[in-house]
């Protein structure tokens, strides 16, 4: 299961749009149709239909579309997306009542021939019909991917067809603090976020907070990760400085005894030089222990044989 999916479920799931004041619930169902729908003219009258990727968004929102406007969106067919490999579902609303319908949601004037870009202000008054058209907007068109091991980072983004209304969704997450970016990508508009931070604080402002403690955990984890793995690298470094350095020391060692035989050298330096020949793989600290030596002793001996030999 996808995160977008956990999101997803965990909102439908909630039901808390059904608790709430009939504005917000109007708020959430613009924000879908704009997000999912295809609104236009048949034979001269207002229309639309919703498309849905999954039963139980569908449900959702034809159980709320009922409770406020008193009719059944129909299942009118379900068309197969071949890049997603799955069904999608289509809600056509009643002919009778789509006209009064687009009017109240703020897609269309009252003409009733012309229909209305951006997001009605009146839908958006209070904090809990800007969180609804959120809602709304994310179950209609949004996905929340986390980082894979192909390299895909934090990615939270919801589409729309219409750039007024993209540029007014980012405007309305403005007010919750939440900073999106907007890009055109064909022939939608995409309002994302690319945070961990980001994405944090959208689930908690939309009230998805199993899914937060999902993502927290999943941080955590990726965090616990990459400790690890400095660590390993900070152990590999520090692995190749000494086995760098111990060659040093043996081809400094092997020119003195070629040049003077360690002639002149005192017993000490003669030990540590024939320990280190002998263990040209040990650290300086295991050449300390072997030797029954403080570390600091060796290397001060190390540096004269090393400036012995370089003399």
């Amino acid at each position: 299961m996808s995160f977008t999916t956990d999101v997803k479920k965990e909102l439908v799931s909630r039901g808390e749009i059904f608790k709430q004041k009939t504005n917000a619930q109007k708020a959430c169902l613009s924000a879908f149709v704009r997000a999912s729908g295809e609104v236009g003219l048949k034979d001269g009258q207002p229309t639309f239909f919703l498309v849905s990727e999954t039963e139980y968004v569908a449900e959702y929102f034809t159980r709320l579309f009922s409770g406020v406007f008193g009719v059944e969106l129909s299942v009118t067919h379900a068309s197969f997306d071949r890049l997603r490999g799955r069904d999608k579902l289509v809600l056509q609303c009643p002919q009778s009542v789509a006209a009064q319908v687009l009017t109240e949601l703020g897609l269309l004037k009252r003409n009733n021939t012309e229909f209305r870009e951006g997001i009605l202000p009146s839908l958006i008054k209070t904090d809990e019909d800007k969180i609804a058209y959120i809602q709304g907007a994310f179950l209609g068109a949004g996905s929340c991917s986390l980082p894979t091991k192909n390299g895909a980072g934090y990615h939270l983004e919801i589409v729309f067809s219409e750039k007024r209304t993209a540029w007014e969704f980012c405007e309305l997450l403005c007010a919750f603090e939440l900073l999106a970016k907007l890009v055109e990508r064909k022939d939608d508009y995409v309002a994302y976020i690319k945070s961990k931070e980001g994405i944090s604080d959208f689930l908690a402002a939309i009230g998805a907070e199993n899914s937060l403690k999902k993502l927290a955990a999943f941080l955590d984890k990726r965090e616990a990760a990459n400790r690890d793995n400095r660590a390993r690298n900070c152990i590999s470094g520090n692995a190749d400085k000494t086995a760098i350095a111990a060659v040093k020391q043996v081809l400094a060692i092997k020119k003195l005894q070629e040049k003077t035989g360690f002639k002149g050298l005192s017993e000490e330096l003669i030990s540590l030089a024939q320990a280190r020949l002998n263990y040209p793989e040990k650290s300086l600290r295991e050449l300390s222990e072997q030797l029954g030596e403080s570390k600091s002793c060796l290397n001060h001996r190390m540096r004269k044989l090393l400036e012995l030999a370089e003399k």
